[in-house]
């Protein structure tokens, strides 16, 4: 197993243009498109409507359909989108425990900058054009799989997910202050 860190920067790529700059940057291997894809979960939680351009971007155009709240005429399918709000969407902590230094007890607050997302990576799950990579929450005990897909212009972009939206631990109960 090879584990990769992901540098982020000192902010967070969170709307269409600023993750597009970042994904040409790093999703040229799994791992960074493994990065994106976190990314847009978090994006989407923040700001559906930058979200979804977001998530557009991240996943490969096989799952993608014609549309305007997405990039460049295309969107999320209407199943993937309502399946990512309903899973991540009233849990924007799930999200958020993608990014190193995050924890439960902190209630996945965000740590100041630079960012950074872990990936691991078994050599055995990359393929030319197909990978499989895990990331790692910081509300589970193991990373977890995410397939990925390289497109032709040599991006990686999400093909399943769905382990990275099953959730973590939530976060810790607000202390009740009653002085």
């Amino acid at each position: 197993m090879i584990e990769h860190v992901i540098d982020v920067g000192p902010s967070l790529p969170l709307d269409v243009e600023s993750l597009v700059a970042f994904r040409d940057r790093v999703a040229t291997t799994p791992q960074g498109g493994a990065a994106v894809f976190a990314l847009a979960l978090l994006a989407l939680v923040e700001d559906r409507a930058k979200g979804v351009g977001c998530l557009t971007i991240a996943i490969e155009r096989d799952k993608l359909t014609q549309g305007t709240q997405g990039y460049k005429g295309f969107e999320p399918s209407r199943r993937d989108l309502r399946e990512l709000e309903e899973r991540v969407g009233g849990k924007p902590y799930l999200a958020r425990s993608y990014i190193a230094g995050t924890t439960p007890e902190a209630s996945y607050a965000l740590p100041s900058g630079p960012f950074q997302i872990k990936v691991r990576e078994q050599p055995n799950d990359v393929k030319d054009d197909r990978a499989k990579v895990f990331v790692w929450s910081t509300g589970a005990d193991s990373p977890r799989p995410i397939h990925l897909v390289k497109n032709n212009r040599g991006y990686w972009k999400a093909s399943n997910w769905s382990s990275l939206t099953v959730g973590c631990r939530p976060p810790a109960p607000p202390v009740d202050d009653d002085l």
